[in-house]
């Protein structure tokens, strides 16, 4: 019995993995003749940073709950942006980056959104809907 109490704690501890403090996924937007980008930043705590590059100022304006986190951390981590990584630049363009301070940094910007993965637009699409919200 005591044998599988401590399994159950051991397995409990480690199933509940939390996020390491450096990964961040920044969600953007940005380009045209006003050359206006706007980024969203989702933090391993939850929170959302709002940032212009009209603007010097970094702004939390929202924060997500510890299981909608874990989530979206673990769907990022599901795209596997290490092997899909693509550079198209237009007049507008989208991205998504997934880093983890200087361990690694995956991006991938598209101009058309027919030039990209289903899984990315669908997830930055969600994304998008959830910060918007």
């Amino acid at each position: 019995m005591k044998k599988l109490i401590l399994f159950s704690f051991i397995f409990g501890v480690f199933a509940c993995k939390s996020i390491p403090k450096e990964q961040e996924i920044t969600v953007g937007s940005g380009g045209g003749f006003a050359n206006l980008w706007q980024s969203y930043t989702i933090k391993p705590s939850g929170e959302i940073l709002y940032r212009t590059n009209k603007s010097d100022s970094v702004k939390v304006i929202q924060k997500l709950t510890k299981s909608q986190t874990k989530k979206i951390f673990k769907a990022v981590q599901g795209l596997h942006l290490d092997s899909l990584s693509q550079n198209e630049t237009g007049n507008m363009n989208h991205y998504l980056v997934f880093s983890e301070g200087k361990k690694f940094s995956y991006k991938t910007q598209w101009t058309n959104p027919k030039n990209v993965n289903d899984s990315i637009k669908t997830f930055y699409q969600s994304l998008m809907d959830k910060i918007k919200n």
